[in-house]
């Protein structure tokens, strides 16, 4: 017999790193693009998908439109989703972003909570749960994200699989 695959895969790719044990997301408050700054802390409750990118990364510039639709699906339904720009200042990230996106895109200039995530390549995501915890986390772009996260956020917020 044989079985095709019609991508209705419901199963989290391998390449997703669930963390273990109550490990908190280190906390942080970052200057907004155009608006205010943002802190982690203010956001408990939520679920915060935060991925590292720069204007020069290629993988990042297939990852955040990506990230943008969850955003724009997910953001009333207790998920945010921040854009945290690795060492570049706000006159290049503005003009690569030009209205691109409603996801808020915070600058971590000098790559200081990059450092603290240990992030060392990008695009590198993290999920923090409401309580706090890092939940998941993902190291570059290889497709599927969208429908690993839709599996992920269906977990986290207790929907139902075929929701």
């Amino acid at each position: 017999m044989l079985l095709v695959s019609l991508g209705c895969e419901s199963s989290i790719s391998p390449d997703w790193q669930r963390v273990e044990g109550d490990v908190p997301a280190p906390d942080f408050t970052l200057p907004r693009l155009d608006g205010d700054p943002v802190s982690l802390q203010e956001l408990r409750g939520q679920v915060v998908i935060m991925e590292f990118w720069a204007t020069w990364c290629g993988p990042c510039r297939f990852s955040l439109p990506s990230l943008e639709v969850i955003y724009r699906k997910y953001r009333d339904r207790g998920v945010t989703v921040l854009l945290i720009n690795q060492g570049e200042s706000p006159p290049p990230v503005r003009r690569w972003a030009a209205g691109r996106f409603t996801a808020p895109i915070l600058l971590d200039e000098h790559g200081d909570i990059g450092s603290r995530y240990h992030v060392s390549g990008i695009p590198r995501l993290f999920i923090v749960g409401p309580d706090g915890n890092l939940v998941y986390e993902h190291s570059g772009y290889g497709g599927g994200l969208e429908h690993n996260l839709h599996l992920i956020l269906k977990d986290l917020l207790g929907e139902p699989a075929d929701a």
